[in-house]
């Protein structure tokens, strides 16, 4: 498969809207908004800001059994807005920037074909408009692998800082994301197939096995904490880590 060539085929339907709970890392005294969406907890907090732009914390909690590997779309769509990708690598994380995009007006013959005796040549050859994705990193959202990334025998965790995730520009449209909306649309898929190489963080992955979308309460995440999150209470060393991605 290819980087992401799999990635939220088909409609993705909007899962029940979940109240905002708060949640305090017990690791550090970080406290995000969190979302449970399927096997996956989703949480992110930002600073006390109005508007784009601005960084985001965010903290993926998976189950092994279910994620070989996750991943977070920040636009709620399959196509055309950052996703983040991230499975377990030994007893850390790995993260990986993605994006996918639609190639529009590609058509090939339905299956099976239409066939009556009565009708001229026997069958009718219908078509049916096909839509092939094309995928790859994104190197305009970055992210640096925090205190709290870690992997045991059950779950994997992710905590990074996200820059560039709450803004993007897909067809020469800009979309950012609104740090006071209370049900901001995201989506998520899994499988739990891990990478065929889980050290890189540009490995192809299979097709996801489950695909959503939810809400997160965007509002409740914000905090004039954040700088203090990040400097004081989160970040490594870098050579302790896996750094920038």
């Amino acid at each position: 498969m290819g980087l992401l060539s799999t990635f939220f085929t088909g409609v993705i339907a909007l899962a029940g809207a979940v109240s905002a709970v708060q949640y305090c890392d017990s690791g550090t005294s970080v406290c995000y908004s969190e979302t449970k969406a399927g096997d996956l907890f989703v949480r992110v907090a930002l600073p006390a800001v109005e508007q784009n732009p601005f960084d985001i914390l965010m903290q993926v909690v998976a189950p092994k059994a279910a994620a070989g590997w996750a991943a977070i779309a920040w636009g709620g769509k399959m196509t055309k807005n950052p996703i983040t990708v991230a499975w377990a690598n030994g007893n850390k994380t790995v993260v990986s920037s993605r994006w996918a995009d639609l190639i529009p007006h590609i058509f090939e013959p339905s299956s099976p074909r239409r066939c009556h005796p009565f009708w001229p040549n026997g069958c009718l050859l219908t078509w049916h408009q096909k839509h092939p994705r094309t995928s790859g990193r994104y190197p305009k959202a970055t992210y640096t692998v925090l205190k709290g990334s870690t992997a045991n025998a059950t779950h994997w965790t992710l905590t990074a800082l996200c820059s560039q995730c709450a803004s993007w520009t897909a067809d020469g449209v800009t979309t950012a994301l609104n740090p006071n909306d209370k049900a901001a649309k995201f989506a998520y898929a899994l499988a739990p197939t891990a990478p065929s190489q889980p050290a890189n963080n540009a490995s192809s992955i299979v097709k996801h096995t489950i695909h959503a979308a939810f809400t997160v309460d965007l509002a409740a995440a914000r905090t004039d904490k954040f700088e203090t999150f990040f400097e004081m209470e989160l970040r490594w060393d870098l050579d302790e880590t896996s750094g920038k991605k």
